[in-house]
């Protein structure tokens, strides 16, 4: 995330001679060419690449989660950071955050892949990792921890608690040591909250533009969805055309940077219009993350809900200390809203801010914009809505949620490996073993059979020699294939988790498998077993 972060500002600042994000002051020609060139080179980098590569993003990373166990390829990440970092200094209205998450995740993913840990190891790095990257951005840990549980598993696992804490602490830590405190905008200090009718009033039509601001983020994202089929060339085309002309009339537009939110709660007046800086800000949002750009939402919903605090302050004639306040009350109203995340968004500005005085009225606004964006226009998180248009589910049920938690252990057999030819003695030890089963090699293949018809093979010998005895280095063995019947049982590396299990049976349609757990280790799982172990705890 440090490099992710060292890469996209440094060109900004030594190039250009400017902070990141501060497009309005740039010349007009800088801010056109900037954004032409960002989107020709994004369109010719995504041509050349196969089509596999061009998933990204936050949508992505639930996919895989739910439908591939986890496993995120190198390949999309690497095109996802360069595809972001050119993106954003472009000053395409794209956020950072989506493209963090997904290089996160992946990094969580290849750890677990390489340690070959279960799936349920696999789940916890992946949120270690998801909450890492959002703590490094933004430097705000337990958000971090929320945001992977709200927004990618869409529930709170307690078991995965302390390692994502862990990992989201270091993470804030290395990000300060490393770029110092990132001060998002200066807010100066927010007064005592005091409960009026006044308070509520506005509360209340903040409410309303949130839900109206949301609402058309999302519907115009879906109406763009539908032209995904069109040439990059086409989308990205128009990209360059709406992004430039913000570029000429609105630069406050550009980018995913706080400057023109810090600008106003400084006393900064607008030369355009606030609420047509809003609606454009959103729009331009929407179409270029609708038409294929690959970057994130959270930064740019974060300043739209801004914007809109602020108007609705100035609406009603508030103080400059409320008007800051409404600017946070917005932040945290627009991305709970948007993403259906609402303690993510709560702690998320607490912990930008540092002040702990908004979270009543945050509360407020922020559970009353998720209601009505669920009851009036039944909307859940842009991510999960992506994914329903794709055919996908956000969620996965709770059968493949238990079955994931679990690794075959608890409805393995334990084996006993035997030589093909077994001295007598060891025979007769075997009537003192509690193993069920044995196993056996024979020309490559692994052999079943049961303990119990091995003691009774070695009882025939009460009536005289028997065809299937050998002799050995001077001792009397029993040869297994010519003494009883065997099977032949498949033999398959442990899979990452009962689900597996349970897909590898109805695959192939077999009843019994036999799972290598390492070099000389082997257990036997059987498909009634692992019924037996899903009726038991229903």
């Amino acid at each position: 995330m440090v490099l992710f972060y060292a890469v996209i500002y440094l060109p900004m600042r030594f190039f250009l001679g400017v902070d990141f994000d501060a497009y309005e002051s740039l010349s007009e020609a800088w801010r056109v060419s900037l954004v032409i060139v960002s989107c020709f080179v994004l369109a010719g980098f995504l041509t050349w690449l196969p089509n596999r590569f061009h998933k990204v993003g936050v949508p992505y990373v639930i996919e895989r989660l739910n439908y591939h166990g986890g496993n995120l390829p190198i390949g999309n990440a690497v095109v996802q950071f360069f595809a972001a970092v050119i993106a954003l200094v472009g000053g395409l209205s794209i956020g950072k955050e989506g493209p963090a998450v997904h290089l996160g995740a992946t990094l969580g993913g290849f750890l677990a892949a390489k340690a070959k840990l279960p799936q349920y190891g696999v789940e916890t790095l992946l949120a270690c990792g998801v909450a890492g990257a959002i703590s490094a951005i933004f430097q705000t840990p337990l958000a971090g921890v929320l945001f992977a549980f709200e927004v990618i598993f869409l529930e709170y696992r307690q078991r995965y608690v302390l390692p994502v804490l862990l990992s989201s602490v270091v993470a804030a830590l290395i990000s300060h040591y490393v770029l110092g405190p990132l001060d998002i905008f200066s807010i100066g200090n927010i007064s005592t909250v005091v409960f009026s009718g006044k308070l509520f009033l506005t509360c209340f039509v903040l409410v309303i533009l949130i839900v109206l601001l949301s609402a058309l983020f999302l519907h115009t994202q879906k109406a763009l969805w539908h032209l995904s089929g069109l040439s990059v060339w086409l989308r990205f085309f128009v990209v360059a055309v709406a992004t430039s002309l913000a570029a000429v009339y609105l630069p406050e537009a550009l980018g995913s940077g706080y400057s023109s939110l810090s600008n106003l709660l400084s006393g900064n007046l607008l030369l355009h219009s606030l609420l047509l800086l809003i609606v454009v800000k959103t729009l331009l949002t929407a179409l270029t993350i609708g038409l294929g750009i690959p970057g994130g939402m959270i930064g740019p919903t974060f300043i739209i809900g801004g914007l809109a605090g602020v108007q609705a302050a100035l609406l009603f004639g508030h103080s400059e200390a409320d008007v800051i306040l409404f600017a946070l009350l917005g932040m945290a109203a627009m991305m709970a809203a948007s993403f259906q995340a609402p303690l993510t968004a709560l702690v998320a500005i607490i912990e930008m801010t540092h002040s702990s005085e908004a979270i009543v009225p945050a509360l407020f606004v922020i559970v009353l914009s998720c209601l009505l964006m669920r009851v009036f226009f039944h909307q859940e998180s842009v991510f999960a809505e992506r994914l329903s248009y794709m055919g996908m589910s956000s969620n996965i049920s709770p059968l493949q949620r238990y079955l994931r938690h679990h690794t075959v252990k608890p409805v393995a057999e334990d084996v006993l490996v035997l030589p093909v030819n077994l001295p007598l003695e060891q025979v007769k030890d075997l009537a003192s073993s509690v193993v069920d089963y044995a196993i056996f090699q024979l020309e490559g293949e692994w052999r079943l059979i049961r303990r119990v018809a091995l003691l009774d093979a070695l009882q025939t010998l009460e009536f005289g020699p028997q065809p299937w005895l050998v002799s050995d280095e001077e001792k009397i063995s029993m040869n297994l294939p010519f003494a009883l019947e065997s099977t032949y049982i498949p033999l398959i590396d442990e899979p990452a988790s009962l689900e597996a299990m349970l897909s590898w049976f109805q695959k192939t349609g077999l009843s019994e498998v036999l799972v290598s757990l390492s070099a000389s280790s082997f257990s036997l799982v059987l498909r009634h077993r692992l019924d037996q172990f899903l009726l038991k705890n229903d």
